[in-house]
């Protein structure tokens, strides 16, 4: 082998090394920024829970996973059981219950040949309900937005919270505001069905009550202004100005989530087992 061959052959060893070595930093900085974002997303989301249900330290919260077994026509629940297993539950798309089962725990992953629905959050407090929080997702203007609907112990919406969007800041965005989000607050999940949106402008003084969400606990605001909700509860949510898709993007979707639901939990609260 002459000298310019091995010299080839150097500098060729020296940059698959030295791409070895790059490949590996890079897999190990995106290792452990992923456990650090789903470590802060887990933290987020429990956070967001005991707000909008108002939960204190004797407050138990259970996690229930949906999925949709397209193939079989079927409707998977799955609810953390013993170390390293779930519970299984199973339903026809008629609603029977088909069978219950422990199997392998599935952690955050979709079991294969599922599709996932969402999660259902359970609270109880002293072994009596305490509310849900049920995991939405519809389109908005720009791409999907993710949300949390909290129902309290008698099914009335005890708030809403985006987890994740793409809207334009100042328009779409706004949406995701508690100011925004409040208009939801009270109203209860059996007049969800007909909820609508409006371009009509917001009333001020419904207005500067709902900004006050941005400092004020939402029990305390909601005894507060308990008036203004009773008079605005037979109302449409006011659209956002300039982003009327987003408004009723995320209005449509809390419809859809509160009544599936309700729906869900008539087959599946009898079959949990527990504090349900």
């Amino acid at each position: 082998m002459n000298g310019r061959a091995q010299e080839v052959l150097r500098i060729t060893a020296s940059m698959t090394v030295a791409c070895a070595i790059g490949a590996l930093i890079l897999g190990g900085v995106y290792a452990g920024t992923e456990r650090y974002a789903k470590a802060a997303r887990a933290a987020g989301e429990r956070k967001a829970i005991v707000e909008l249900l108002s939960l204190d330290d004797r407050a138990s919260v259970r996690e229930v996973r949906q999925y949709l077994d397209p193939a079989r026509r079927r409707v998977v629940y799955r609810v953390p059981a013993a170390a390293g297993t779930d519970r299984e539950l199973v339903f026809t798309f008629d609603g029977a219950l088909e069978r219950t089962a422990e199997v392998a725990a599935a952690g955050e992953e979709t079991p294969e040949g599922l599709r996932s629905l969402g999660r259902i959050f359970v609270a109880s407090r002293e072994g009596h309900p305490a509310g849900f929080v049920v995991e939405g997702v519809t389109r908005g203007y720009k791409n999907l937005i993710r949300f949390f609907v909290a129902l309290d112990a008698s099914f009335e919406v005890a708030g809403v919270r985006v987890i994740e969007h793409e809207e334009d800041p100042g328009l779409g965005a706004e949406t995701a505001t508690p100011w925004f989000q409040g208009q939801y607050v009270g109203r209860p999940a059996d007049s969800i069905g007909t909820l609508d949106v409006t371009r009509d402008p917001m009333p001020e003084d419904w207005h500067a009550a709902l900004v006050k969400l941005e400092r004020v606990p939402i029990a305390e605001w909601r005894a507060e202004n308990a008036g203004l909700m009773g008079r605005e509860r037979p109302k449409p949510i006011y659209a956002v100005t300039g982003a009327t898709i987003s408004s009723r993007a995320l209005t449509d979707g809390v419809r859809t989530t509160v009544n599936h639901f309700r729906r869900r939990w008539a087959l599946l609260a009898p079959n949990l087992g527990g504090n349900s």
